[in-house]
Formats: structure tokens, C-alpha cells, sequence
């Protein structure tokens, strides 16, 4: 389906996400950052908390999606690439919280392909921080609705098991 070289590595807060893209970016992968932290870090750097900037969720999950759009756009599709979370969380996430999905979000959905998608399972650990505000119960919700997300425009997340982190990257990369 996909005409790209692109991977997208998703799953709840705190299960692993930037830890595996770092370890993909060490060897020498191109990687991208996750959307949703790059726009909580630069409003804490001015002195907004994360929570402030979360408080009109739906918008924040807008701007997040504008963002990854930004992003895509300047990657060549050609180069193996892996994101940290990929279009479809935005679609997840308004659905987590139950808001109005709008046309022009909806539109993004199949503009964004990728070669495959790894669902990471949840670690054992969850752990809250200025940026992840989720309850427990929310990660799980999320879990699945990142899974319907993906699944809904044609893409099959791979799960990837709860493991070390070298498990998980050894399979990650004896799939691409």
C-alpha cells in the first residue's frame, strides 16, 4: 500500500517510543521526533506549563497534526525513516477524548502512508511526566485506539512485545 520508506514507531505514553527511535537515530537512521513533544518542549522553554498548553486538548491535537504535516513534508520518501508516533495518533487521541473529528483532519489521514507501523506494547512502568499527563486507564484506551487508527486506513500494526530494548529493536529492524 505504502510507496514510501517510511516506519512509524507508536503506543501509549511511556512504552518506549523515543527510547527505540533514539537507539534507530544512533545507527544511523533517519529519524523524526515525536510532534506532540516538540511543541510541549518549545512552550515550557517559554515558560508555559504543559498542562496550560493541554488544557484546550482538542486544539493542542490540531496543532500537533499540523506539525507532523510540516514534517512529512520534508522527508524524502525514498530514505528508510522512522517517526515517533505517526498522523493516525492525532485521529487517536480525538477519539480518545471523544471530540469532533474535522474535515480538514480527516483529509490528512490518507495522505499519510506508511511502510509499516509498530504498535509498542506497554511497559510495566508507567510513568507521568511534564509532558505525558495520561492516567493508566488511558494508556490502555489509547493502546487500542492507535491500533484501529492504523488499521482503519489499511495499515496492520505490528505489536511488538514488552521485552528489552534490544529485543524490541533486533525486531523492528528484521522487519524493515
Amino acid at each position: 500500500m505504502s510507496a514510501n520508506n517510511w516506519y512509524v514507531i507508536t503506543g501509549g505514553p511511556s512504552a518506549g517510543k523515543t527510547t527505540l527511535i533514539s537507539r534507530l537515530e544512533q545507527l544511523g537512521y533517519q529519524t523524526v521526533p515525536e510532534a506532540a513533544r516538540v511543541i510541549i518542549d518549545k512552550a515550557v522553554a517559554k515558560g508555559l506549563a504543559a498542562g496550560e498548553l493541554r488544557s484546550d486538548e482538542k486544539h493542542f491535537q490540531e496543532d500537533v497534526a499540523r506539525l507532523k504535516t510540516k514534517l512529512e513534508a520534508k522527508y524524502d520518501k525514498n530514505t528508510p525513516t522512522f517517526f515517533d508516533r505517526g498522523m493516525h495518533d492525532t485521529l487517536a487521541y480525538l477519539r480518545l477524548y471523544d471530540f469532533r473529528i474535522e474535515k480538514w483532519v480527516e483529509e490528512l489521514m490518507p495522505r499519510s502512508n506508511y511502510k509499516k507501523v509498530f504498535l509498542l506494547e506497554p511497559l510495566g512502568d508507567y510513568e507521568q511526566d511534564y509532558a505525558r499527563t495520561e492516567s493508566r486507564d488511558t494508556v490502555k484506551q489509547l493502546h487500542q485506539l492507535l491500533h484501529e487508527a492504523y488499521a482503519e486506513y489499511g495499515m496492520k500494526p505490528i505489536r511488538i512485545k514488552a521485552t528489552t530494548v534490544d529485543e524490541r529493536l533486533k525486531t523492528i529492524l528484521d522487519q524493515i
